[in-house]
């Protein structure tokens, strides 16, 4: 029996906790009590300093910096905090030392300058390995043609048999032998598109992996239209990735061909230093990281104070942020958080936004411009193409590059509380409440409370709530914008931004270390959950716990510094499961929303996480409300009093799937419950990207629930839609399913 099997048989001994007692105070108090057992086990842990730092939590004596630097402290001993650390540059590990030590801001960020003034991560092994192949490949077409060139996946030829810019290579590559593509990324021939072969392909919620044939890293749009002209030749298809955040079986199939957007060292690596590097790093080489304002000239604007940038689908949302708080002109209205994360991944699922006054990302695009099946190089700017087009999964083609709307800069004023989780969304019955969580208000305090909470959904322009797992506060982040700039600073400030960026690389450490699987799954929980509650703002903890705001804890700041107010989130690899539900209208009065679903999908996820000791949500759940999506494909579509964006979190190094897809059919037939005013049931769908697939939905297979019955409708006329923008560009929708389908879009959109 291995170690972590023997902790497990050990902390099974301990009596399963009544529920009533499955509160912050009394799960800490248990970790405090018992951790000792394991302390010959673990010898690297600290486990004393971990005891002593949960008692300072326990009885709410520390801050968000002492509560992170105890935990580094606890665990910079062990192999899987000294492995993370080794892959850390020079600079960071003189910071961390630093923080460690008990340095606060001067003389940690003093301590990370380079040389350069940047920050650099090290390749890691299968990154090295990956970029030694191309280099000996290069180095092979090098020594052919007697060129010597430093950049890998360049190589300058000499004109020979020009053919579309696509000729085939006999050469025997570190990764296999046999013809290599050669795609030729300029009109001169001078620039060869970096290639793979048969590089084996993992998402980074680790729930996709294959080995397609070929993985191409292209950068202009002519070595894109090539390649598919290739591809046609030779009956491949295509499908591309950015971060490769999908869940879902969105990406590239075995001997297929996938397009990577970003470099594979940056997708290939945690941590990823993005958010914390000086520069922005845009390759202006690179045709698809582009940004650049556009002309309104044959585009359709809603109105005479906006503006149209036109963005390469490998943009970063951290370039993009960059590029927007530094102009500080215009802004987009909605995002994501997370700011590692392309543009094209953020377009594809058409599912992102916040706010019951916005609608998804993909309802702000005003062009696409795309390569399609015959490598032309295409743009698509009609409004009832764009239904289509700007939310289509990657099947129209290889999209290039999407022309977006923006607002005028505005700032938010992040004003985020940490209530009572009764008060946060008040239940719908006071008994909703799990007993363990369950305090004493009055009937004043809950219709106080429930006023509040509607008045946020309703109206604010951001809405979000977060509630860590058996936590006794809820998160809730709602804001809304101002045109008055004075007062508003950088946020996260670079210190506050590299504390994060710590937290998320710390969460991974900790995630990844035999004694925290070893724990039992409400150790585990609390655990992240004490990490979590802690580092978000308001950061004065003496009571953890504030409902009144002062104005120390009111930040004003550039909007999109508002939307992606959490960075580093990449470092800390999730589960999740993502649904959007509509709102229904009152029946009393149809006309205006009726949040008790909002309550009823809120409260019904909290008690079930009571339902199990050990429950395997062990991280989050996180609502936003936003509104509806021309989009023919979205989720939030025909949602006429807006969507409740809702999702459950959990940890793939202590949950396996056989503890966490039942949880998540627990979730779904719950969600999948709810009614509108009529009695009939809401088209509650889930978020294309996330751990959907799995499942079934009212009794039905997931893929199939969706094609027959929630897009039923939308199937047809999307494909419609795509069969009109092919009759005036060119193509057919079979021609679609060849060259940029894989299996689970030929069953959902071409099986008719």
């Amino acid at each position: 029996m291995g170690m972590v099997s023997k902790i497990h048989t050990l902390f099974q001994e301990l009596p399963e906790p009544p529920k009533e007692n499955l509160t912050s105070y009394f799960i800490l108090g248990e970790i405090i009590d018992h951790m000792h057992v394991v302390q010959e086990s673990f010898p690297q842990v600290n486990i004393p300093l971990l005891c002593d730092h949960l008692w300072s939590i326990r009885n709410k004596g520390v801050d968000p910096q002492e509560h992170m630097r105890g935990f580094l402290k606890v665990f910079e001993k062990t192999h899987a905090f000294q492995d993370a650390f080794k892959l850390l540059d020079d600079g960071m590990k003189r910071q961390l030392r630093a923080f460690i030590s008990g340095g606060d801001e001067g003389p940690v960020m003093a301590s990370g300058t380079n040389h350069d003034g940047d920050f650099h991560l090290p390749a890691s092994a299968p990154v090295k390995h990956h970029f030694s192949e191309v280099r000996e490949f290069v180095d092979k077409i090098e020594g052919l043609f007697g060129i010597q060139d430093d950049h890998v996946g360049v190589a300058e030829t000499k004109s020979v048999n020009k053919s579309n810019g696509v000729r085939d290579f006999n050469s025997e590559k570190a990764s296999g032998t046999g013809k290599s593509p050669k795609i030729f990324e300029d009109k001169e021939e001078t620039r060869i598109m970096e290639v793979h072969e048969d590089l084996h392909f993992e998402n980074w919620g680790q729930s996709v992996s294959n080995t397609p044939r070929w993985t191409f890293v292209p950068k202009t749009v002519l070595g894109l239209q090539s390649l598919v002209k290739w591809a046609k030749i030779n009956e491949y298809r295509i499908r591309c990735s950015g971060y490769r955040h999908s869940w879902s079986s969105s990406f590239s199939e075995d001997k297929q061909i996938l397009v990577s957007l970003l470099n594979l060292e940056e997708v290939n690596h945690l941590p990823d230093p993005m958010s914390i590097q000086a520069e922005e790093h845009i390759d202006p080489n690179n045709e698809l990281k582009s940004i650049q304002l556009a002309s309104p000239d044959r585009l359709i604007i809603s109105a005479a104070d906006k503006a149209l940038v036109r963005v390469g689908v490998a943009v970063t949302n951290e370039q993009f942020r960059r590029w927007a708080v530094k102009n500080d002109k215009w802004t987009m209205p909605v995002d994501v958080i997370l700011v590692e994360v392309t543009w094209g991944g953020v377009n594809g699922p058409i599912c992102h936004g916040a706010g019951r006054r916005h609608k998804t990302v993909n309802d702000y695009v005003r062009a696409v411009e795309y390569v399609d099946a015959n490598g032309e190089h295409r743009t698509i700017s009609d409004p009832v193409h764009l239904k289509a087009a700007a939310g289509c999964f990657g099947l129209l083609g290889v999209v290039t590059h999407i022309t977006f709307e923006l607002d005028k800069m505005q700032y938010a004023v992040l004003k985020p509380i940490k209530p009572d989780i009764g008060l946060a969304i008040p239940p719908i019955k006071r008994e909703d409440i799990p007993i363990a969580l369950r305090k004493t208000f009055t009937e004043a305090q809950y219709n106080t409370a429930l006023a509040d909470f509607e008045d946020r959904a309703s109206n604010d322009y951001y809405s979000e709530w977060f509630w860590f797992t058996r936590s006794q506060q809820a998160w809730v982040n709602t804001w809304n914008p101002t045109d008055d700039k004075t007062g508003a600073v950088e946020y996260p400030s670079p210190f506050q931004t590299w504390l994060q960026w710590v937290e998320g690389w710390l969460g991974a450490v900790i995630t990844a270390n035999p004694i925290f699987n070893a724990l039992p799954g409400r150790w585990q929980a609390e655990v992240l959950a004490t990490m979590g509650m802690v580092a978000l703002p308001p950061f004065d903890f003496s009571s953890y716990g504030q409902t009144a705001l002062e104005d120390k804890n009111i930040i004003k700041t550039a909007l999109p510094n508002g939307l992606h107010f959490r960075r580093g989130i990449q470092n800390m690899r999730v589960r999740d499961l993502e649904f959007q539900i509509p709102i229904p209208g009152k029946k009393d009065d149809p006309s205006k929303p009726d949040y008790s679903v909002v309550q009823r999908a809120w409260w019904d996820i909290i008690n079930l996480t009571y339902a199990d000791v050990d429950c395997p949500m062990r991280l989050t759940m996180e609502l936003r409300i936003m509104g509806s999506s021309d989009l023919l494909m979205a989720p939030q579509n025909g949602n006429v009093h807006g969507t409740a964006s809702i999702e459950v979190l959990s940890i793939p190094d202590a949950v396996a799937d056989a503890e966490w897809q039942p949880f998540l059919q627990r979730v779904t037939d719950l969600w999948l419950s709810y009614v509108d005013e009529h009695g009939e049931p809401l088209n509650v769908r889930p978020h294309w990207a996330k751990e959907w697939e799995s499942i079934n939905m009212r009794g039905r297979p997931a893929r199939e629930y969706l094609r027959e019955v929630a897009y039923k409708d939308k199937i047809p006329l999307f494909r419609e839609t795509l069969s009109r923008i092919g009759e005036v560009q060119g193509w057919e929708l079979g021609d679609l399913k060849k060259r940029f389908s894989n299996e689970l879009w030929d069953y959902m959109v071409f099986s008719e």
